[in-house]
C-alpha cells in the first residue's frame, strides 16, 4: 500500500503525527534533531528514580534510531513527509495481512513506551504524564487533560487515568482505524502544533 491508498482521515492524522515528531520544526524527522532530545528528556524526567528498562537512554536511541531509518526510503539520514506517509502506508498493509502480529507489536513496542511515561508505575497514564511527553516534543499542554478524559469517556473509563488496556487499544485505533467514532482518532488532540514547512 502506497501513501495514495492510505484512508484519508488516516492520512491527516499521520500527517499531524509528522507535526508533532517534528521537534526541531524544520520539516524533516532526524535522530539529532528530533529524537535525541525527546529521549534526553524522556530520562530526565525518571531523575533518581530507577527506569523501567536498564539504559533507558540508549533504548530509547536505538528504538527511535531504527524507526526512522525504516521511515527514511533514500537513506539519506533524514524523513520527509512522503517518506513518513509511504512508510505508514507498509504498516497498514502488514496489519490487514497480520493482525495477530500487529497487536503483538503494538503490545510490545507500545507497551514498552506505555512504561518510559509511567513515572509512579502504577499501570495508568495520567495528564501530567502525557503532558510531559509533549514538553519533551516542545508542545504545549493546554488542552490535554480535557483531551484524556474526552478519550476515557468515549470508552466508558472513569476520568483522569489511562489503563495500559486502554492506551494500547487508542493506539491500535489511530493508527488503523480511520472511523470518525473511534476513541483513538483523539490520541494526539489537545495539542497547538505548528505549520508543517516542508524543507
Amino acid at each position: 500500500m502506497d501513501s495514495d491508498s492510505i484512508p484519508t482521515n488516516l492520512v491527516e492524522r499521520f500527517r499531524r503525527l509528522f507535526r508533532f515528531y517534528d521537534r526541531d520544526g524544520d520539516g524533516i524527522h532526524t535522530l539529532t534533531g528530533d529524537f535525541k532530545p525527546v529521549a534526553q528528556r524522556i530520562v530526565q524526567r525518571w531523575q533518581d528514580r530507577p527506569t523501567p528498562f536498564p539504559d533507558l537512554l540508549q533504548l530509547l536511541l536505538d528504538t527511535y534510531g531504527r524507526e526512522n531509518s525504516r521511515r527514511d526510503a533514500n537513506q539519506d539520514g533524514s524523513v520527509n513527509l512522503e517518506e513518513f506517509l509511504s512508510s505508514h502506508g507498509r504498516v497498514i498493509a502488514a496489519y490487514a495481512t497480520n493482525r495477530i502480529g500487529a497487536l503483538g507489536f503494538i503490545k510490545a513496542a507500545a507497551g514498552g513506551f506505555f512504561d518510559t511515561l509511567d513515572l509512579d508505575g502504577d499501570g495508568d497514564l495520567t495528564a501530567d504524564d502525557l503532558r510531559s511527553f509533549a514538553a519533551a516534543y516542545g508542545h504545549g499542554d493546554a488542552g490535554i487533560a480535557a483531551n484524556l478524559n474526552e478519550m476515557l469517556t468515549e470508552l466508558k473509563l472513569p476520568p483522569d487515568r489511562l489503563p495500559r488496556h486502554a492506551f494500547l487499544l487508542l493506539v491500535e485505533q489511530y493508527w488503523f482505524d480511520p472511523s470518525e467514532q473511534a476513541p483513538g482518532r483523539r490520541l494526539f488532540d489537545g495539542l497547538e502544533l505548528g505549520a508543517l514547512n516542508p524543507p
